[in-house]
């Protein structure tokens, strides 16, 4: 083949190639300055809504995060291996409003390894000129984490058989984990 030819198909080549690298970097930027105004828009209306004590910030470990394009927060407890997701109900108008009445809808659902998420309860959050409304809703999603990992709906930590079996021959009697609130360990009673 005629080199003149090569070098043509070559030239072609970098400029598709530059043209898609271009095209595919502004694409990435427009989904991240999305990401942003999601991420933005959530955390005021979080802010708006809900007030958690620091206590339960540290426990619970809440993480602003987009998903299917829809700004949530993510609960983390490390204890369980599960993740609460809150979500708001309302759609938000390009203005950051809620296009709905259901502007301050909020929904709690529950993610475990390997299972479809489950849908745990819809609520009103609070208002910001209600102070206690806002920290009465907080006390709500609290509360459903709570029950949920302490009324053994939550999944149980799967002791090794082994150690289980030799315990059970024994016939000792067993002692059973303690948990306070939000899951917290406090030991093992007899």
């Amino acid at each position: 083949m005629d080199q003149a030819l090569v070098d043509v198909f070559e030239q072609a080549r970098k400029v598709v190639a530059d043209a898609d690298r271009k095209i595919a970097e502004e694409e990435e930027r427009r989904r991240e300055s999305e990401r942003e105004r999601v991420l933005l828009l959530l955390g005021a209306r979080l802010e708006e809504a809900f007030d958690f004590t620091s206590k339960e910030k540290l426990e619970l470990e809440p993480r602003l995060d987009v998903q299917d394009g829809v700004g949530v927060v993510e609960f983390v407890v490390r204890s369980v291996r599960a993740i609460f997701l809150l979500s708001p109900n309302g759609l938000l108008s390009p203005n950051g409003l809620p296009s709905s009445n259901e502007g301050d809808a909020w929904t709690l659902q529950v993610i475990e390894d390997g299972r479809a998420p489950q849908m745990l309860s819809e609520f009103q959050g609070g208002t910001k000129a209600e102070q206690g409304s806002r920290r009465l809703a907080s006390a709500r999603i609290v509360t459903m984490i709570g029950n949920w990992i302490q009324g053994g709906k939550g999944p149980r930590v799967a002791a090794n058989t082994e150690h289980s079996q030799r315990w059970q021959l024994r016939d000792e009697p067993r002692s059973e984990p303690t948990y306070g609130t939000m899951g917290k360990f406090l030991g093992v009673s007899s």
